[in-house]
């Protein structure tokens, strides 16, 4: 009897560690990251180029976003199947030894099945500047604008999904500042996103 009584007590905190475990487990917010390719070349007059490269200053806003998402544990990475998205998530891709997987199907049925198969975990989505207004009224949350113009490329888009159905959306400004569009008061980033994730310069 004695050692019964000296192993309950350890056996009860280890069924209150476990229920602690799964709760937290089935509490965790699934985040999904969403921004549209980096800069790319551009195409000579004479040529019609429907796949280019990054520019150099995509290159570097590739490498920029690497080290945005460095400590977010990131667990997927979606590209489509365009090289200006597949090399904007190659240096984060590398640094988290993910293969990136390309999506092609229309922006509803891609979300469902995303948030069916990454629930709880964080997920990285390269689309195109008129994907990704469309991918995040996929996924439950705003708009802040209609379509983003050809020359926004800064702006990464954080969704939140809570267990309770609750969707957050956080924008911020990454690397070199690059976009023609204005963001709505609400969604402004405040100046410490700014400064953490951007660099402003005064042209582009």
């Amino acid at each position: 009897m004695k050692n019964v009584t000296r192993v309950t007590p350890l056996f009860k905190l280890l069924v209150i560690v476990l229920l602690l475990s799964n709760f937290s487990a089935l509490a965790q917010k699934t985040i999904i990251w969403v921004v549209r390719h980096a800069e790319k070349e551009a195409s000579a007059p004479d040529l019609v180029n429907r796949d280019p490269n990054l520019s150099e200053d995509g290159k570097q806003r590739a490498a920029d976003l690497a080290k945005v998402l460095k400590r977010e544990n990131i667990k997927a990475i979606y590209v489509t199947a365009t090289k200006r998205s597949a090399q904007t998530a190659k240096p984060l891709a590398m640094q988290a030894r993910i293969l990136p997987r390309v999506y092609t199907d229309s922006v509803k049925p891609f979300a469902k099945t995303l948030l069916n198969n990454f629930k709880g975990s964080k997920v990285l989505i390269v689309g195109h500047s008129n994907t990704v207004m469309p991918l995040l009224a996929a996924l439950g949350a705003d708009m802040p604008l209609d379509e983003l113009s050809e020359e926004d490329f800064d702006m990464i888009f954080k969704v939140t999904i809570k267990d309770s159905g609750k969707v957050d959306l956080e924008v911020s400004y990454y690397g070199t500042l690059h976009h023609t569009s204005d963001l709505p008061e609400k969604y402004r980033p405040d100046k410490q996103n700014f400064q953490q994730y951007a660099r402003p310069i005064t042209n582009y």
